[in-house]
């Protein structure tokens, strides 16, 4: 497995085999803006985007302190011309704000942003936190953060939110997991019930770890119709693996259950230590990616969960490899006119310089067929950025896709700064 190691303490402290045609190169990548040290970097989560095409994020780095930054990059007014950076809010390493935001951004009607924060909050235990981001109430005015909750050390409580994005209601309500705290110190997952637009009560929902139950969730939680919560952690279950996991809140006619739908590594093809957020389609199946197992040099998969009578059944999309890029981070992206699915890996492209990619799986034409992958860009590290660990956006209107590398780009920042890039015709 190859998580860098300021990764892992997020994301893993975070054949079947329908083998795809591998593909070269569709789209055209260019790099729309480069961090530097001077400014914001480490851009570790993805990215949102408003009706204008203006883009959203966090950097783990940077900002007025150095220790990460809410930012905002706008579109050239003309074509060609340079994307703009704008920095919303710097964190501070002081007070109780919380610092070094790790998670994708949400983003309410309001126009509010939420996340989270990894250090910081708690001053007893430091153990991060959630913030709450508000527009400034004239254009052009101040943002203001509130933590809107601080995890506390404690034999409950969860300790180091996930890198993960969080989940959130029409109500308002805020759910999302952290790596550690809870009754076994593997995990919780949380939930945030607005009181006030700044006073907000947390509740642990479900400590993970006891008895073969999953431990480390390390990938976003996401929502069915029901109000039912999915996601993933990167090991427990059978195999000590990892699993995909249900929740069922409590109701009136019974209380709250959780349930393990799927345990990896139940053999050396079915991939490992899963990550990132899921997906559903019409039919209910789950999609999502392993950061490891698969090939015998563990490079993680693309799998789908499909349902049948209680249970569900694994089917390998594609097993990953050294040069369609491996051990992905991410979870995956949509494209709901075609089906295609999109995703990045962090680890090798078949390139000596490379490291990561963004592929393109497309469905089979005929039920049971083989999904095709396209690779469709090989990052080349301090040319083009490397380590993508972030979720693909797709712009609904134009096609083209988003993202961002966490390394590569300028020299500096210990192991380059991180660039966002774009794809065009993908």
């Amino acid at each position: 497995m190859r998580f860098r190691g300021f990764i892992l303490i997020n994301a893993l402290l975070f054949m079947i085999l329908a083998l795809g045609v591998q593909a070269n190169a569709q789209g055209t990548e260019s790099l729309i803006y480069t961090f530097s040290e001077t400014t914001n970097f480490w851009p570790q989560g993805g990215l949102i985007e408003d009706s204008s095409g203006n883009l959203y994020g966090t950097a783990r780095g940077g900002g007025s302190a150095g220790v990460g930054a809410v930012f905002e990059l706008s579109p050239p007014t003309t074509s060609g011309g340079a994307w703009t950076m704008t920095t919303l809010y710097s964190f501070a390493p002081y007070g109780s704000g919380g610092y070094v935001p790790i998670s994708d951004l949400v983003r309410d009607q309001a126009g509010n942003f939420y996340g989270t924060y990894y250090d910081g909050g708690d001053p007893v235990c430091n153990c991060g936190g959630v913030y709450k981001l508000f527009p400034p109430k004239v254009s052009g005015g101040t943002w203001t953060e509130q933590s809107i909750y601080a995890f506390k050390s404690g034999s409950t409580d969860g300790q180091g939110p996930a890198f993960a994005s969080l989940a959130l209601t029409s109500k308002g309500v805020l759910y999302g997991v952290t790596v550690r705290g809870g009754a076994y110190n593997a995990g919780v997952l949380w939930a945030l019930t607005p009181k006030n637009p700044t006073t907000y009560t947390e509740k642990v929902l479900w400590s993970f770890g006891n008895l073969g139950d999953g431990a480390t969730p390390n990938g976003g939680v996401i929502l069915d119709s029901a109000g039912s919560l999915y996601g993933v952690t990167s090991t427990g279950g059978t195999f000590d693996q990892g699993v995909v996991y249900k929740y069922v809140p409590a109701n009136g006619t019974h209380g709250a259950v959780e349930s393990l739908l799927y345990s990896f590594g139940g053999s050396t093809v079915t991939g490992s230590n899963p990550s990132g957020s899921l997906l559903f389609d019409s039919g209910k199946d789950i999609y999502g990616v392993t950061n490891a197992g698969g090939d015998a040099n563990g490079d993680g998969v693309v799998y789908m969960l499909a349902p049948s009578k209680g249970t569900y059944t694994e089917s390998i999309l594609v097993s990953l490899n050294k040069n369609t890029g491996s051990n992905p981070v991410a979870g995956l992206s949509w494209n709901h006119t075609n089906n295609n699915l999109y995703g990045t890996t962090s680890s090798q492209n078949g390139i000596t310089t490379g490291d990561g990619t963004v592929f393109k799986l497309t469905p089979p034409t005929v039920k049971g067929g083989a999904w095709s992958l396209v690779t469709e860009y090989r990052f080349t590290y301090n040319a083009s950025g490397g380590f993508p660990t972030g979720i693909v956006l797709r712009d609904s209107s134009t096609g083209n896709l988003f993202g961002t590398a966490y390394n590569g780009g300028i020299e500096g920042c210990d192991l380059y700064c991180g660039v966002m890039w774009e794809i065009t015709n993908p």
